[in-house]
């Protein structure tokens, strides 16, 4: 196999090669001749899953123990599941949707909400770049090397603060270990993909000896433009067959050390993540981003009486990204350098109340520089202080908390804006009830508050990605969310399912929306509303021919209320393993009014078989995504359509001392070749997901 790449700036190209002809033999003889475990063990015999704690609470507990609503991804569902971007791997999950600007950036929605209302994090630290600031930012975590990716639904915003009003994403990785795992072990991953001509290798190298953990990662991928149903544009006009700079690419690597006695740890880490991704609503611009990160942890188990652990994490970054408008041509650049910090001290049960209380510094130097730099250079803070408490009663469990803030943002001198501070305060209250041996009956309730940011806040000027001129408010007020929750499950060997109603009353949501004036950018002009989404050209002046939409930042009294839930049941057990899932949701955002709100995501539901014979294993799944017409004025609808996919997989062991299992695989997804356009992405009327695609590829573990 050889896997190399070369990227350098001013559009110069990059390279990433994965030879599939040279791994057929070797797939040949991982096939021919796997390990053995032992002659009378039954592949099929069920086992007793290890429990999977979610790591973004630091109290320890796994999903179905925690109140709020929790989804988490690992193993070989991660693995069937794993995309390029974050918000693509995730969005065949109850309640979660993503962004979606091409097969480089797509960021999570979570029940209708995004953007800088979703915190996304590394080993529980913000992933520290922009990718919040705009949708066609990509997040600067490569999910190549997530070992397990958590979901907070609904406001996180106790434990991380303003921007988890929406909830929290929190990737998992090896990169800070806790453990000592003696000896050399590691991973190879390659997949090559028919659509696009994808190519996928990623290898991690861990060595343990004594109370040290070394740790290696490092990855590359690259994809051309992709193939598509028909046209790229929804009206039948633009590229046909091709979906034009759709291209993609990326790099990332990691370098680690962790020492580590007995529940006492500490750990260091830097790694860095490059990708260069086309934007697919312009001819030929495209982003190129590096990131540079440092990243620390350290843990002490029961340091003093009354107090079970302290946990300390820090991480610090370089983060920079260009917007070339072609290749040599280098437009707007953004700047971030940030640095995140916060502890986290758990302490024991006080007249029965075991809980957490911590803090949490964030500093952020943000800066746009070019024609495009339409949020000014602006310094923003966070500092917050938090505790969450729970204990058992005799129906369950209850939990509380509370979370107190300070956020202040100052653009730069000369900026002609004000500062702006804020102080939001948090409060939740929930409780699990044991209503029967295998049903439990949640019951959740928070008040979360979020500060705007500072591209809701001092944004003015022209977006090319999302073909907009952005307007801020500047007198924005602090957003205010109530959300309730009301939660039911049951678990067993057989047949488990779980499902959740909401309700999110929130006052001064901030949104995008259309304007329809007829009115420069600056509010001179005569006004003239046709109906029609007002358009101006790159320096604001009224034009109605123009591709560019303007857009303001509104604020409004909301609410988001839906439904979600998910089921699976074993079919067979012996002499082979065949389950049956499904899942199904529907959210709806509108103003009090009763307005919709624009990019919400639409109706959705999916089944799927999972059967499992020795050493072999398949997954079917059909997703359908209803058409979604319950649009903001303005807004144009979104064609439903259907997702049909399939993973085959053959598994075995290299060796007795593999962590892992290896396995070949190959796999398809969206094999109708169907015209799929997600209602949450600003581009969905000019660039379609990819059509038919089947990915061929192998994991060796040792």
């Amino acid at each position: 196999m050889n896997i190399s790449y070369l990227h350098g700036r001013q559009g110069r190209a990059a390279v990433a090669v994965i030879s599939l002809p040279r791994l057929l033999p070797l797939i040949a003889a991982v096939i021919a001749f796997p390990y053995a475990a032992q002659a009378d063990e039954d592949p099929n015999a069920a086992v007793e899953l290890g429990t999977i704690t979610v790591r973004a609470n630091p109290l320890g507990k796994t999903a179905d123990e925690l109140v709020q609503p929790t989804t988490v991804l690992s193993g070989a569902e991660l693995d069937r599941k794993r995309a390029n971007t974050i918000g693509e791997t995730l969005e065949n999950e109850p309640g979660i949707s993503t962004t979606d600007f091409g097969p480089g950036a797509g960021r999570p929605v979570i029940r209708g909400q995004a953007g800088p209302r979703v915190d996304i994090l590394e080993n529980g630290i913000g992933s520290l770049d922009v990718s919040d600031v705009s949708p066609d930012h990509a997040v600067g975590i490569d999910t190549a090397h997530a070992r397990q990716i958590e979901v907070l639904k609904g406001p996180a915003t106790l434990l991380y603060g303003s921007r988890a009003s929406g909830g929290i994403v929190n990737v998992i990785n090896d990169r800070l270990p806790v453990d000592v795992t003696d000896g050399l072990h590691g991973s190879l991953d390659a997949e090559y993909g028919s659509n696009g001509d994808s190519r996928n290798g990623t290898t991690e190298i861990g060595y343990g000896i004594g109370h040290s953990q070394f740790h290696l990662d490092a990855g590359a991928r690259k994809s051309e433009e992709y193939d598509i149903p028909g046209s790229a544009n929804v009206d039948g006009s633009g590229s046909q067959g091709t979906l034009a700079n759709s291209r993609s690419q990326a790099q990332s690597g990691a370098l680690s050390y962790g020492y580590i006695d007995g529940g006492n740890s500490v750990a260091f880490a830097v790694s860095t993540f490059n990708t260069v991704y086309g934007l697919p609503a312009e001819e030929t611009a495209f982003i190129d981003l590096d990131q540079t990160r440092y990243d620390a942890q350290g843990i002490l188990n029961k340091p003093l009486p009354g107090i079970d652990s302290i946990k300390i994490r820090g991480a610090y970054n370089s983060y920079t990204h260009i917007e070339f408008e072609g290749p040599g041509e280098p437009g707007t650049q953004f700047f971030n350098k940030q640095n995140d910090e916060r502890i986290e001290v758990v302490h024991a049960p006080i007249l029965g109340w075991r809980g957490v209380f911590g803090v949490q510094h964030d500093f952020r130097r943000f800066a746009g520089v070019g024609e495009e730099g339409f949020v000014p250079p602006t310094h923003t803070l966070q500092l917050g202080a938090f505790l969450i408490e729970e204990r058992p009663w005799a129906y369950g469990k209850l939990e509380a908390g509370v979370r107190v803030e300070r956020d202040t943002n100052k653009p730069e001198e000369g900026a002609a804006l004000p500062n702006r501070n804020f102080t939001p305060i948090s409060a939740s209250l929930g409780s699990i009830f044991n209503i029967a041996k295998d049903y439990h009956l949640k019951l959740y309730y928070s008040h979360a508050q979020r500060s705007p940011v500072p591209e809701e806040l001092y944004s003015f000027g022209p977006h090319g990605a999302t073909a907009t001129f952005e307007r801020g408010l500047n007198d924005a007020k602090i957003e205010t969310a109530n959300n309730f929750e009301i939660g039911l499950d049951h678990h067993d060997q057989r047949f488990s399912w779980e499902g959740n109603v909401y309700y999110n009353s929130i006052n001064n949501y901030l949104y995008l929306a259309e304007n329809d004036q007829g009115l420069n950018a600056d509010g001179s002009g005569t006004p003239n509303s046709d109906g029609v989404a007002d358009r101006v050209d790159e320096q604001g002046n009224f034009d109605p021919d123009s591709e560019i939409r303007l857009v303001n930042y509104l604020q409004a009294n909301t609410r988001f209320y839906g439904i979600e839930g998910q089921a699976s049941y074993l079919l067979i057990q012996s002499p082979y393993t065949l389950s049956l899932r499904g899942f199904g949701d529907k959210v709806i955002g509108e103003l009090n009014n009763g307005s919709k709100l624009p990019r919400v995501t639409p109706a959705r539901f999916g089944v799927g078989l999972d059967g499992k014979y020795r050493h072999y294993s398949l997954n079917v799944d059909y997703t359908r995504v209803f058409k979604q017409d319950d649009i903001a004025s303005l807004e144009t609808e979104t064609g439903g359509y259907n997702m049909l996919g399939f993973t085959a997989a053959y598994g075995f062991r290299l060796s007795e001392k593999a962590l892992s299992d290896s396995e070949v695989y190959i796999r398809g997804r969206n094999l109708l070749d169907d015209d799929a356009r997600r209602s949450t992405s600003f581009i969905k009327d000019v660039a379609p997901l990819p059509g038919a695609s089947v990915f061929l590829g192998f994991r060796l573990a040792i």
